[in-house]
């Protein structure tokens, strides 16, 4: 009888053997594959979602939730802990996340950590040919990135980065007209004070570093120039910019201007009126006459230091 119980025992836990370790690799399955479904929402295509720094799993797995991108902030909070405590995923990065519905919530969970800016929310910053610093400022500040005095103090402050020439213009002239992508902050730039200064730098560099970049392709020969030169032929190249109406006329305008300078003329150019009143404080005076009458350049201006 003894043996008999002993026999059934030994059956018992011979079955238990073989079924526990089925059974968690059963529960581990389900749990990484067959819950990590995506949401059922199909009648929309993206929800934005705000993490700011220092966040935890837990609000953002509810606001997940909340949103509809997951059907559970359970299950993706514990996938979360799960692979942090194994060291297999990183922490949740900070930013605005243009998330898609039908997305698997280890699908959401890689954006949500992905230090590369993958699904984050950018804005276009489109900057056009022949926008002078200012102008440029104002558009960044139009769009909500950085405020337009943070963005002039990072042109005059970040000049000493480059082989500019010292001026108190800093890098005027040497910020490259193109569309940039920045990735949209979580606080507007405009309202804190903090994110402005950082992010006014942060395109400032982005727009330098485009320029020389350009230089390299179209001049090799650039770093043989001293600053000084570089300068004129940067300042030169702005006048040109602002004198031709079609593309096709700035060579001949171009070697128009350099004539003149190999002979000691004076340039004569309109566009240098149109700056010194603009952007300058000894044009200031006459900036409210200038825009009253329509930007017409009267001859009086010509006596501006």
């Amino acid at each position: 009888m003894a043996k008999s119980f002993l026999s059934v025992l030994q059956r018992i836990f011979f079955i238990l053997l073989i079924a526990f370790p089925v059974l968690a690799l059963s529960g581990a399955a389900t749990f990484w594959f067959i819950l990590d479904s995506p949401s059922d929402i199909k009648d929309v295509q993206t929800a934005n979602i705000t993490i700011e720094k220092g966040s935890n799993i837990f609000t953002v797995s509810k606001e997940l939730e909340d949103l509809g991108l997951v059907k559970n902030s359970w299950y993706i909070s514990w996938r979360f802990r799960i692979l942090s405590r194994l060291d297999r995923i990183p922490p949740l990065q900070s930013g605005r996340f243009a998330l898609e519905y039908g997305q698997k919530p280890s699908e959401i969970l890689k954006s949500l950590t992905s230090p590369d800016g993958a699904q984050r929310v950018y804005t276009l910053l489109v900057i056009p040919p022949g926008l002078t610093a200012t102008q440029i400022a104002k558009r960044i500040e139009q769009d909500g990135l950085a405020r337009s005095e943070d963005v002039i103090k990072a042109v005059k402050n970040l000049a000493t980065e480059y082989p500019v020439k010292a001026n108190p213009e800093g890098l005027q002239g040497y910020l490259f007209p193109d569309t940039y992508k920045i990735e949209t902050p979580v606080e507007s730039g405009i309202k804190n004070a903090g994110i402005s200064v950082n992010l006014a730098e942060a395109i400032v560099r982005i727009m330098a570093n485009n320029f020389f970049r350009q230089l390299d392709n179209i001049d090799p020969g650039w770093e043989t120039l001293t600053k000084a030169q570089l300068h004129e032929k940067v300042t030169l190249a702005s006048i040109v910019e602002r004198e031709y109406r079609r593309p096709e006329e700035a060579p001949k305008i171009a070697a128009v201007f350099n004539n003149r300078i190999q002979e000691g003329m004076r340039l004569q150019s309109c566009a240098t009126v149109v700056y010194t009143i603009e952007e300058t404080d000894l044009g200031k005076p006459y900036r409210g006459e200038y825009l009253k009458f329509n930007r017409r350049i009267f001859e009086r201006y010509l006596e501006i230091p």
